[in-house]
């Protein structure tokens, strides 16, 4: 599997994940995005057929945390991975822990040129514990809302520990 940033002349409509908005999103939202620079979309796909196996998107964005005491400042510079599926197809082979080491590492490597603190990722209630249990990558909890979660590694946090 190859990794690149989506392009108009990419192969979408065969990929199913089996959610309508995810796949609504990289049918339709993803490349028009990616053009009006609003997110960047990644996708894995085979070599030999060119065919999505999955896809994740970051954008920049803001968390205002309404508390000045966590962070020194109440609006929180962030990258969001707003949206990210698996091909029905190939789930099982552990592509979305991949795809979100890949995120993180990407995030890293934005705040080096500008700054961002948390990669916050806004998730269903039930998924909730994929991102803080199996992936184990750093995602701390920070708010429920009545359908999603809010969870985000602390990009500070997660560097010092690679040291």
């Amino acid at each position: 599997m190859l990794l690149k940033i989506i392009d108009k002349s990419d192969k979408i409509d065969d990929f199913d994940c089996g959610d309508d908005d995810i796949n609504y999103f990289l049918k339709n939202l993803a490349i028009p995005n990616q053009y009006r620079k609003l997110s960047n979309t990644y996708i894995f796909y085979l070599e030999e057929n060119k065919r999505i196996v999955a896809y994740f998107s970051l954008l920049a964005s803001q968390l205002n945390t309404g508390d000045a005491r966590l962070y020194g400042i109440d609006r929180i510079p962030i990258v969001l991975l707003g949206r990210m599926g698996v091909d029905k197809n190939f789930r099982g082979n552990n592509i979305g822990c991949t795809m979100i080491k890949i995120a993180v590492k990407k995030t890293l490597e934005a705040s080096k040129l500008i700054a961002c603190r948390l990669l916050l990722v806004e998730t269903s209630l039930d998924m909730k514990s994929y991102y803080l249990d199996k992936i184990n990558l750093g995602f701390e909890w920070f708010k429920d809302r009545k359908t999603f979660s809010i969870l985000a590694i602390d990009l500070l946090k997660y560097e010092n520990s690679l040291k």
